[in-house]
């Protein structure tokens, strides 16, 4: 039961330090990452303005990764929990938010 107190005891110093780390979800979690879609190039666009008159691939896109410390701060602004936030935000970027 000591080491089970001690053990709480460092924990809650090294909180107060500042030195834990609360993540969004737990590494590897499958989560969501808006990116631009590697199909929407320069010759699509062009190809499309002149079949369509307009641009129909969608320049953004949402895709599934595994979370990584290194995206901790694109949290929230390109990386998402569910893919429905990912897609509200682009949305939001192509200037059609509900």
């Amino acid at each position: 039961m000591d080491s089970m107190e001690t053990a709480l005891k460092q924990y809650q110093a090294d909180e107060t330090a500042g030195l834990l780390l609360r993540l969004p979800v737990p590494l590897g979690e499958k989560v969501w990452r808006v990116q631009r879609n590697p199909a929407c190039h320069r010759y699509v666009r062009e190809a499309e303005t002149f079949l369509y008159g307009k641009v129909v691939t969608p320049q953004l896109i949402v895709e599934p990764i595994s979370f990584t410390l290194a995206m901790l701060d694109d949290w929230g602004k390109t990386v998402f929990a569910t893919k429905s936030e990912g897609e509200q935000k682009v949305r939001r970027q192509n200037g059609l938010a509900k």
